[in-house]
């Protein structure tokens, strides 16, 4: 991160997890300015926490969708002013909570809670239930209201217009950048408008293939450095000076970032 901060690239995390979550890695890195998060129905500042651009889920909308959904027996997450909001602690909560590191907040009955606008509801269950439920939530709610499984046994239901591509452009028209200078990584259903959108859209390996389509490239897996390794293949990447300071930081008693 240090050099690409050093050559004056401003790296940018964009995540469907909630600000909070996405604070912490942001912190862990280094990075102090805007995070994307919520899928982009969130842009929010880490050193400031001063919000940037808010794209919730509307009350009335949120409230019809949990009439839909509640009747099922279905986990529901409800994201209310960065807070998440269960109306029962079950198995498909605590498994969020250790995915996430984040703890969740019991209210009870969700339609009953719902006074602030969310922004974003969850759903939780048997991938073969979410599959059926995606095509019926798009049947009803059409272009109102965006849905897409994150993992086969997660359905995440936003703004149609909160996307990891508009919450660049509104980023873009803040900082200075466009398209074409945006260098963007993702392996899930929710990052291939944001791979289709940027100048060149990097696929991570192991993900759908769908995502990969829309992708310029193809990288190696996240968990075999892959954003890494594809940065120090580019001629405009001063291989020499990080791996230098790999050295450096590997040395006893020196500095880490």
């Amino acid at each position: 991160m240090r050099t690409l901060d050093q050559m004056g690239i401003a790296v940018l995390l964009v995540t469907g997890r909630m600000f909070r979550s996405a604070a912490d890695f942001a912190g862990r890195l280094g990075l102090g300015g805007p995070v994307v998060a919520y899928q982009g129905a969130l842009i929010r500042e880490v050193s400031s926490g001063r919000v940037l651009h808010s794209d919730p889920v509307p009350m009335d909308l949120a409230r019809e969708v949990l009439a839909m959904i509640e009747p099922l027996g279905l986990t529901i997450n409800l994201y209310v002013d960065d807070e998440l909001c269960v109306a029962a602690r079950n198995a498909d909560v605590r498994r969020y909570e250790e995915i996430s590191h984040m703890k969740a907040r019991v209210v009870g009955p969700l339609t009953t809670f719902l006074e602030r606008p969310t922004t974003k509801i969850g759903v939780t269950g048997p991938p073969e239930v979410l599959d059926g439920l995606l095509g019926d939530v798009r049947d009803v709610f059409g272009h109102t209201l965006s849905a897409l499984k994150t993992w086969p046994f997660f359905l995440e239901l936003a703004s149609p217009t909160a996307t990891k591509a508009r919450a660049l452009q509104i980023l873009g028209d803040l900082m200075g950048f466009d398209a074409p200078d945006v260098l963007a990584f993702g392996d899930s259903y929710n990052d291939a408008d944001m791979l289709a959108w940027a100048g060149t859209g990097v696929a991570v390996a192991g993900g759908p293939p769908e995502v990969a389509a829309v992708a310029d490239v193809r990288g190696a897996a996240g968990e075999d450095d892959g954003c890494a390794r594809y940065l120090q293949r580019q001629p405009w990447f001063p291989v020499e000076r990080a791996v230098q300071r790999g050295i450096e930081q590997a040395r006893p008693g020196s500095a880490h970032a």
